[in-house]
């Protein structure tokens, strides 16, 4: 969404294991950040870069995810010249699910302009999303702990909200506009599709003090 603003350029998860993964109209042309044994052989030096590479736009960003690449990750926390921009998501849930399906299809992001027609679905264990919630709790208060600057907090859920869009871009110092999507919702489906073993967990989650509070998450 940010890289469909006419001054930003976006890339995505540049320090992904797998890849060097840069702005998606930019993966079959000449543009290059370098290889991923170069990223990783100086990783200073690969940000310099990506960073220099600007393509003529004002603000050049990327996408890290669940501490890729820790030195980075903490020198980027660290400088107060980077604005961070923190997704976070309501529904705990659902963050879950996603990467469940995910891990089974391995489509990770999808570019495809069609509906979404087949429903994938998955087993939920309690005690595993109890596990994974807590550290996503304990990821982002890490976060909040070490982000210097300038830090924008936005919700999955308001992404396509016209006034958390423009609250975004002019905390960015950007001139506000209508930012679209390049990918599509993999699963824009209820969680009582997305989830195989639905009614047993929700009583599992019913039965438990400690996450009966989720249960209103699963019927959202």
């Amino acid at each position: 969404m940010l890289h469909s603003h006419s001054d930003v350029l976006c890339h995505h998860e540049v320090f992904n294991p797998d890849g060097v993964y840069v702005a998606v109209p930019l993966r079959n042309s000449e543009f290059s950040l370098g290889s991923i044994q170069q990223r990783d052989d100086n990783p200073a030096e690969f940000l310099t870069a990506l960073w220099g590479q600007h393509l003529g736009c004002s603000h050049v960003g990327f996408k890290m995810t669940h501490r890729q690449h820790p030195g980075v990750f903490k020198q980027v926390c660290a400088d107060p010249d980077i604005h961070k921009i923190v997704l976070t998501r309501r529904n705990q849930i659902a963050v879950y699910v996603s990467r469940l399906i995910a891990e089974q299809t391995g489509v990770w992001e999808d570019y495809s302009t069609a509906p979404v027609n087949q429903v994938q679905s998955v087993n939920v264990d309690p005690d595993s999303l109890i596990e994974a919630i807590r550290f996503n709790q304990n990821y982002y208060a890490e976060l909040q702990n070490t982000a210097a600057g300038k830090v924008t907090y936005i919700d999955y859920e308001d992404l396509f909200a016209t006034q958390e869009q423009a609250r975004l871009l002019t905390a960015m110092g950007l001139k506000t506009c209508a930012l679209s999507a390049g990918s599509r919702r993999q699963n824009p489906f209820p969680l009582s599709a997305l989830v195989k073993n639905f009614n047993p967990l929700k009583q599992q989650l019913l039965q438990n003090p400690t996450t009966r509070s989720l249960v209103s998450e699963l019927d959202t």
